[in-house]
């Protein structure tokens, strides 16, 4: 077996190892998904696991000599559950593919469930997303007039990425529309567009992004929102903030006080000390899934956690879900992905950013997180020390499992090193 990671000590089913096992998903998607002729290569991106209940691992696939990116979904079931998710998704089975032959296989020896891109059993309108075609008509229907008269969408010249893919939750796809016109004089030019899919509705996104926007903050244009799961966004324009790059964070922190002063519309979900509580409490059972002493620990956290609440303090507007990866840098920093915003205490945002920050780099992540305090400080008010300290122990517990979702190699080590900071964090929130 090639397995990509450890197996938790609880994983005892081997449909779950078979799921993760990289040589064996290869040849099943290669001649269950594929023709047998191309050769398909896996690279693991995460994994939703409940124990002997199944589980999801979802694997980046770069398909044939040409190595078309597209991906491959594994699901693992009791085998009577399993067979009844085949038989729901088998009229389905025929939509149009990506790279595959063949959309939906089940392979009954291994227990096993392959579905390829872009069948979603929560989002069937992902499969609108991946042709030029039907990218054309979807413009065309609901924003005929981001094609200028005279031009149109020239298939060969348009390009498709999958950014971000969790299956059966959400779909970020780019697409870099070709527009031709007919007077062979004019140059012809491409125009970028975001589709964003979700499995379940976010009816208050659009309105928190918008409050982000009037307050000046740089966010992507909502194009369109042909229903309440799909929404069309414009291209945000800038660099990837680098995760260590000091020279950046006083323009970034700058963006995040605008945020913050925004104004928080009817309606935001709102978040505390409370919640976040119960939130680190739910990963700690997650954790003791993982292993008995992961779960302890994090149970420790969450009980040192509990001694030392934090006061309510008035509400912001919060991003949510604020790292690098939400950055664009340009004369100013934008801020993208707003699917987690809501209204809580600010520190909230400075400890998801500290707790992105440690797992990218254990090393220097705290004092990287640290250096954007100081530069939110210099021109904005922070909560107290002890109050930060707490979230971001918070942030830290409940991205303990993270190490384990992305299926990485040396899940145990970072996972434990994960709950260390929380640990420490919340030592200095009781301090």
């Amino acid at each position: 077996m090639s397995l990509v990671c450890p197996l938790p000590k609880a994983a005892t089913e081997p449909t779950f190892a078979n799921a993760i096992d990289r040589e064996l998903v290869q040849e099943l998607a290669r001649t269950q998904l594929g023709d047998g002729s191309r050769v398909v290569s896996l690279a693991p991106d995460y994994v939703r696991w409940k124990g002997k209940d199944g589980c999801i691992v979802g694997w980046h696939a770069l398909v044939g000599a040409e190595q078309a990116p597209s991906y491959v979904t594994v699901r693992t079931a009791p085998p009577a559950r399993l067979a009844d998710e085949a038989n729901k998704l088998r009229h389905r089975a025929d939509e149009e593919t990506d790279e595959w032959t063949r959309s939906l296989a089940l392979v009954e020896e291994h227990g096993l469930l392959l579905v390829g891109f872009p069948l979603d059993r929560q989002m069937p309108d992902l499969r609108r997303l991946v042709r030029a075609s039907k990218v054309r008509t979807l413009v065309q229907g609901f924003r005929a007039d981001l094609i200028p008269e005279s031009w149109r969408i020239s298939k060969s010249r348009s390009k498709r990425a999958i950014v971000r893919y969790k299956p059966e939750r959400r779909a970020v796809l780019r697409w870099d529309l070709g527009f031709k016109s007919e007077d062979a004089k004019v140059q012809d030019h491409v125009q970028t567009i975001w589709f964003r899919l979700l499995a379940e509705p976010l009816p208050h996104r659009a309105r928190l992004a918008a409050a982000a926007r009037d307050a000046g903050v740089r966010v992507p244009e909502l194009l369109s929102a042909p229903h309440e799961r799909l929404l069309l966004e414009g291209h945000l324009e800038g660099a990837a903030f680098e995760p260590g790059d000091h020279s950046q964070l006083d323009v970034v922190a700058a963006t995040l006080r605008l945020l913050h002063g925004a104004k928080i519309p009817d309606g935001a979900p709102m978040r505390d000390a409370n919640a976040e509580l119960e939130l680190v409490r739910r990963a700690g059972e997650d954790m003791g899934l993982l292993t008995e002493e992961h779960g302890r620990r994090a149970g420790e956290i969450a009980a040192q956690l509990a001694l030392c609440m934090p006061n309510d303090r008035s509400a912001q507007l919060l991003h949510g879900d604020f790292h690098c990866g939400q950055v664009l840098l340009a004369s100013d920093a934008g801020l993208c992905d707003f699917d987690r915003a809501c209204a809580g205490p600010l520190a909230m945002d400075l400890a998801s950013f500290h707790a992105h920050a440690v797992a990218a780099n254990e090393g220097s992540g705290a004092a990287f997180a640290d250096a954007l305090v100081d530069a939110y400080g210099r021109n904005g008010q922070l909560p107290p020390a002890r109050e930060i300290a707490w979230w971001n122990a918070a942030a830290l517990a409940r991205m303990a499992a993270s190490p384990f979702r992305s299926l990485r190699a040396d899940w145990p080590h970072a996972c434990e090193r994960l709950l260390e900071h929380a640990a420490q964090a919340a030592a200095k929130a009781r301090a």
